[in-house]
């Protein structure tokens, strides 16, 4: 079962075709650590778009 634990939307800063990969950085406030994961979108995203970003615990 997996449980919300947070969300964050903004917006796309540039064009990205469903092609390529987006790539979201995950960091802690405190740490020097960064997890980078990628992901190709489902659909094409022109600059200023919105897009909402959802973590779940898994």
């Amino acid at each position: 079962m997996s449980a919300k634990i947070g969300e964050v939307t903004t917006e796309a800063t540039g064009d990205v075709k469903k092609t390529e990969d987006v790539k979201v950085q995950l960091k802690v406030s405190y740490s020097d650590k960064i997890k980078e994961m990628s992901f190709k979108p489902l659909e094409d995203l022109k600059k200023g778009d919105k897009v909402k970003i959802t973590v779940e615990k898994v």
